[in-house]
């Protein structure tokens, strides 16, 4: 199985400043680096250091032969990258002491895909090949229509969003990959959930990977939903993180592994991108992601960690715990909340607070003198006979006869 990504080129212009520059304002760079870059340049090398078979189709321009050095250098094949006449393709970005980044792309060659050459590149491959595409080149939806007749596996990252889109076909997709804005500006929903429900909704056959910065990322495929949490660095330079996480996410899946695992390997790699600077020359091989994975921890805060989330969440807030404020902590839809917990915890958001409140009034009965009404109070119930019903259910006693029994 061969990875063909038709994707851009890039020369990167990294510009260091403090802040990223507001409408109005001029800002003085700390420094300034050149770098190759592109999208699709960036997946092509992530892909290739990660251990698949890699081969990069596109145009570069007159300026930009170092590009193709660059992608034979990590192992990527480049027979089908072809030089043009006109300015290659470039970026200008800002890179904040925080590590934050801001980009204005230039197509330049990477407008001058024509589908004479999709076709003459796509009589190479079959089947058994996967085709990545972004949306940073020419004749998308027709590469996508083309790959599509020949039975090829499509991995779309859709970035950056833009209207052209809407001429995709996306039921012609296999794997769509895609950040937090990229997916706001697809289906008009602010919630990760939200967003991953819309598309699964609309193309139920897709396999939707949703990043989602420090709180890791989200696939559903098929009937399932996984979460895989972010790993923990430095951050210096945040550039071509998603590429890096697409290229090795891709990578994995030739070489026959889970998604679980992939997903895992491919948060690993991305982490150890942005802890370098660069877009290119920060994306690891397999062997320094293996190195680091050992090395990193997860963030252990993240509202990825359900389970410990949603019985924290309950601990600390007995009283007044609710569903509609664990829905604003995950950043979910209240029903989704609602399903995600049974699924975590095997139970109800009400069974499990209900169980919270019995155990913490048992605790009371046991330890203290107060009585009846004021443990009602103070574990949150309104309703006295609810409460009786509710404890005795769990207990088997009534409150006044499990004390007498505990307190023996």
């Amino acid at each position: 199985m061969k990875i063909l990504n038709f994707g851009s080129c890039n020369i990167d212009f990294v510009y260091s400043v403090e802040n990223i520059v507001v409408p109005g304002e001029t800002l003085s760079s700390n420094k300034l680096d050149l770098f190759a870059g592109g999208k699709g340049l960036n997946q092509s090398i992530a892909a290739a250091r990660a251990g698949a078979v890699v081969y990069h189709a596109g145009c570069i321009g007159s300026d930009g032969e170092m590009l193709k050095d660059v992608l034979c250098e990590s192992g990527v094949n480049t027979d089908y990258l072809y030089t043009v006449k006109g300015k290659n393709g470039h970026a200008v970005i800002q890179v904040s002491s925080q590590g934050e980044n801001s980009i204005v792309l230039y197509p330049g060659s990477n407008f001058m895909v024509t589908k004479e050459l999709v076709d003459k590149v796509l009589q190479n491959f079959g089947k058994d090949d996967i085709l990545l595409l972004q949306n940073e080149i020419s004749n998308v939806p027709y590469i996508i229509s083309k790959a599509y007749e020949k039975g090829m596996k499509i991995a779309f990252n859709p970035a950056p969003f833009d209207e052209k889109l809407k001429a995709i076909d996306f039921n012609k997709l296999t794997y769509l990959i895609l950040n937090e804005t990229e997916a706001m500006g697809f289906t008009g929903k602010k919630e990760p959930m939200d967003s991953i429900a819309y598309i699964k909704d609309k193309y139920p056959l897709l396999t939707v990977i949703l990043t989602v910065g420090k709180e890791g990322c989200i696939c559903s495929y098929a009937d399932k939903i996984l979460k895989q949490s972010a790993y923990k660095v430095n951050v210096v330079d945040t550039t071509a993180a998603g590429d890096t996480f697409t290229g090795y996410f891709l990578s994995c899946v030739c070489k026959g592994m889970s998604i679980e695992k992939a997903l895992k390997i491919s948060s690993a790699a991305s982490a150890v991108t942005v802890s370098g600077m660069g877009a290119a020359p920060s994306i690891p091989t397999m062997n320094k992601v293996d190195a680091a994975i050992k090395e990193m921890k997860e963030y252990t805060n993240s509202t990825l960690n359900k389970s410990a989330v949603i019985y924290k969440y309950i601990d600390e807030n007995l009283k007044t715990a609710n569903l509609n404020e664990l829905s604003r902590i995950f950043g979910y839809t209240k029903e989704y909340t609602s399903e995600l917990v049974k699924r975590k915890i095997g139970v109800s958001f009400s069974c499990a607070v209900k169980k919270k409140r019995c155990e913490r009034a048992a605790e009371l009965l046991k330890s203290t003198d107060m009585s009846i009404s004021e443990i009602i109070e103070e574990v949150g119930y309104s309703n006295e006979t609810f409460f009786r019903e509710n404890f005795k259910e769990l207990y088997s006693f009534s409150p006044l006869k499990y004390r007498k029994e505990k307190q023996k």
